[in-house]
């Protein structure tokens, strides 16, 4: 996988944050997209594997260094919502899944 941080230099806070903001979404995007291909149950495990490769430092160790950033990575993937088919009827209805 690449390194994209290069691309950041010159880049100002404004343009960071669109940036991060849109990478949040697409996480969203796809817990959702998992979850009407492959079942909320698959969707749940997706979202705690990511939360367990976050804290172990599986996906940038470099996050652990910051208990800050740490905290608030890990708070807006805990957030993320799964979407639950509670009628039967393949209407979803968005619930907050603790992990």
């Amino acid at each position: 996988m690449t390194d994209g941080t290069d691309a950041i230099t010159e880049t100002g806070m404004e343009q960071i944050k669109i940036a991060l903001n849109t990478l949040y979404l697409c996480i969203d995007h796809a817990v959702k997209h998992i979850a009407g291909a492959e079942g909320v149950e698959a969707a749940r495990h997706y979202k705690a594997g990511l939360l367990a490769s976050l804290k172990k430092g599986d996906i940038d160790m470099a996050l652990l260094e910051e208990r800050k950033t740490f905290g608030l990575v890990v708070s807006k993937i805990e957030a993320l919502t799964i979407p639950a088919d509670t009628d039967g009827q393949g209407s979803h209805h968005h619930i907050n899944q603790t992990i």
